[in-house]
């Protein structure tokens, strides 16, 4: 594919004559990133499956980072997108490694692989994809395992048809949130629609709760508290607001409503919640307030950015989020792993635990919509905490492939993936439309290892470690290139929010990683004044262990970033230059799904800088590029253009960090007060 070039002179920051140049330094396809990754965008998991085993956030396009590494290859005929391996003898490093998609796309290539990071959910995550499975074994293993799981949970999913009275098992359960004014009780709902179907709508009525399908029904109202939608603040009767009710445990702040069910003579349907249904459901909260997890202290919410918003609802502990049948879930779950073979743990204990983002209290209902019939609205839906109103409560052990069921997610991230690791697919655009191209002779996984000597021969070997890259051990020049993709400053809290899952792998797996790791390590900023140095102070002392393990003539420094908060770019700046890195070039690419719920009408950038630097083992080197005097904080493309050109001149020009961050301060805000507009 022919190259495209930046529609602006690139200036970079090596000699003419520098013979030492990397294919990126001076190339990128820009047209082609762009275009594959506006179309992975939208929907990344069907683009890279084998990544998306576990739930990780803020994960980049597999074809950016694609495009990237085959930038580094050396022999051109393999510098095409298509065209299979070209990494083969090279050691890539990635020491901040979250959902693993550089090392899925380096591995494929040939490489050898490193990857670390200090949270325990990648590194388990990574040991797990990297690893090629046998199909049919792990086919075996969770038939068995699931058919042991609906032997004891599919009895307290029994319900019975309301057309034919048939026994009929519950797909998911749709509740209410009690709230209080001055005078009364009331259950809120998202919406008194259930479910759009072509003029027989389904709805539930506001008085009697009765489940009705069309433009009307006799309702038989009887007293009890009645249904108000979202958005409704006052009370009617008493003029008070509406106020959330915090001194209960939470699961018992929502009412069941609705069952949603399949019938094996009327498929689904949807009825009120009868007698038998809330009689299924009491007896298994008895059931389920006999349950131990161990020591309750290790499920204890702790205090964080993202954390804060469950215990300002009076939310301390994870077991508080999940409904008794849901628990009950998770408690026979712990005890079917535990008697599962060593070899296969690690898998299966990761497809339960992303299984909770589907089964879980803080689960909204998105199905009523024509378009999205039953869709469940996964927990991190917003990349953060959310509270619905109507709340749903999944069939985990449904037997049929349903959104968010066990079945579903096995099907989806492990045989799919599975097919799709040991034959690689890329779509390619023509004409404004994509076809899939199998890569043939890639493989998307290898061979573990222990010792950093056994990466220096043969090809796809992999080394995961959990620690703070900080403090590797790893040897001098050994590395020939580091590709990354670090947290974005204050962007999107992982650590904190991992905890959700954290809780229960340490439960699945106690000895397969450090769960009570320091998540003080991570770099992200809480957004004070002292957060933000942390922030660059972390980066630092990564990039200079960077710095020592690279080769220094031909090894690059590549990682992605975008943000604008000025200190974002100045502590950025700063941990670079301590460490000794200058900057040779930069490119701009499409990055983010622009409707994308967590960055809707937020100040939210659309593009990624790809900064490509290397080892500056000149001191003193001329720099080619100019003094920064403006920004274009009017367009995300001219802003992450901008801001790299910005750092390339700081981390070649004699300026003190004092004058680093007032000038980045100026660049960003000085004069452009109401004018930035960078989601466009």
């Amino acid at each position: 594919m022919d190259g495209y070039q930046l529609p602006l002179p690139i200036i970079t920051g090596h000699h003419d004559t520098d013979t030492c140049v990397v294919p990126i330094d001076t190339h990128f396809d820009v047209a082609s990133a762009d275009a594959l990754a506006r179309l992975e965008a939208y929907n990344k998991h069907l683009y890279r499956p084998n990544t998306y085993l576990h739930k990780w956030w803020a994960r980049r396009s597999g074809t950016t980072f694609r495009h990237i590494l085959k930038q580094l290859v050396g022999d051109p005929a393999k510098q095409d997108f298509y065209v299979p391996g070209g990494l083969e003898g090279k050691v890539i490093l990635d020491p901040m490694m979250g959902g693993g998609t550089i090392l899925h796309e380096a591995i494929r290539m040939g490489a050898n692989v490193i990857g670390v990071d200090i949270d325990p959910i990648p590194v388990v995550q990574a040991t797990a994809t990297l690893t090629i499975p046998s199909l049919s074994h792990r086919k075996a293993i969770f038939h068995q395992f699931f058919d042991a799981l609906r032997h004891t949970l599919a009895p307290l999913y029994q319900t019975t048809c309301p057309i034919c009275d048939a026994p009929a098992e519950t797909m998911f359960v749709l509740y209410g949130l009690r709230r209080r004014c001055s005078c009364r009780e009331v259950l809120f709902v998202d919406s008194f629609l259930l479910r759009q179907n072509h003029g027989h709508d389904v709805h539930i009525c506001s008085l009697c709760r009765e489940v009705y399908t069309g433009p009307g029904h006799n309702c038989h109202q009887e007293p009890g508290q009645p249904l108000v939608e979202k958005g409704t603040q006052y009370c009617e009767e008493c003029g008070s607001p509406f106020t959330d009710i915090l001194d209960e445990p939470f699961s018992e702040r929502y009412v069941p409503l609705v069952i949603v069910g399949a019938c094996p003579e009327h498929d689904q349907f949807f009825k009120s919640a009868r007698q038998e249904d809330l009689v299924a459901i009491a007896e298994a909260r008895a059931v389920a307030r006999g349950l131990t997890f161990g020591d309750p202290q290790s499920f204890r919410i702790p205090s964080g950015p993202k954390s804060d918003d469950l215990l300002r609802r009076n939310i301390t502990s994870f077991l508080d989020l999940f409904t008794p049948r849901q628990l009950l879930y998770l408690k026979h779950s712990s005890e079917l792993l535990n008697a599962t073979p060593e070899e296969d743990r690690l898998w299966l204990a990761l497809l339960v635990s992303t299984s909770l983002e589907f089964n879980s209290l803080l689960c909204g209902y998105k199905g009523a919509s024509i378009r999205r019939p039953g869709a469940i609205r996964h927990v991190f839906s917003h990349h953060a905490y959310s509270f619905p109103y109507t709340a749903l409560e999944n069939n985990p052990v449904f037997p049929h492939t349903r959104s968010g069921t066990l079945k579903r997610l096995f099907h989806d991230r492990i045989l799919r993936a599975g097919r799709w690791a040991i034959r690689p697919v890329e779509r390619y655009i023509s004409d404004g439309s994509s076809r899939k191209v199998p890569i043939r002779g890639e493989i998307d996984g290898g061979e573990p290892v222990q010792e950093w000597d056994a990466l220096a021969e043969g090809r796809r070997r992999f080394l995961v470690l959990q620690r703070d890259s900080a403090t590797l051990d790893i040897p001098d020049g050994f590395v020939d290139h580091v590709v990354t993709d670090p947290p974005y400053y204050d962007s999107v809290q992982y650590s904190d929010l991992s905890t959700f899952f954290r809780v229960w792998l340490r439960l699945f797996l106690p000895a397969e990683a450090d769960w009570q790791y320091d998540p003080v390590a991570s770099a992200v900023s809480p957004g004070d004044a002292s957060g933000r140095r942390r922030y660059g102070e972390v980066l630092e002392d990564i990039w200079k262990k960077c710095y020592q393990a690279l080769d220094k003539e031909h090894g690059r420094l590549i990682f992605t970033f975008h943000h604008w908060n000025p200190a974002a770019w100045a502590e950025l700046t700063i941990s670079l230059k301590r460490a000794r890195f200058t900057l040779m070039n930069r490119w701009v690419v499409f990055s983010e799904n622009p409707i994308s719920v967590h960055i809707r009408n937020l100040k939210a950038l659309k593009h990624d800088t790809i900064l490509v630097l290397k080892p500056d083992v000149a001191a003193g080197e001329p720099h080619q590029w100019p003094e920064p005097a403006h920004i274009d904080v009017t367009d995300s493309y001219a802003f992450c253009r901008d801001c790299a050109a910005a750092l390339g001149w700081f981390l070649s020009a004699d300026v003190s960090e004092e004058h680093i961050r007032s000038k980045w301060e100026n660049l960003l805000e000085g004069g452009n007060s109401g004018k930035r507009q960078t989601s466009g």
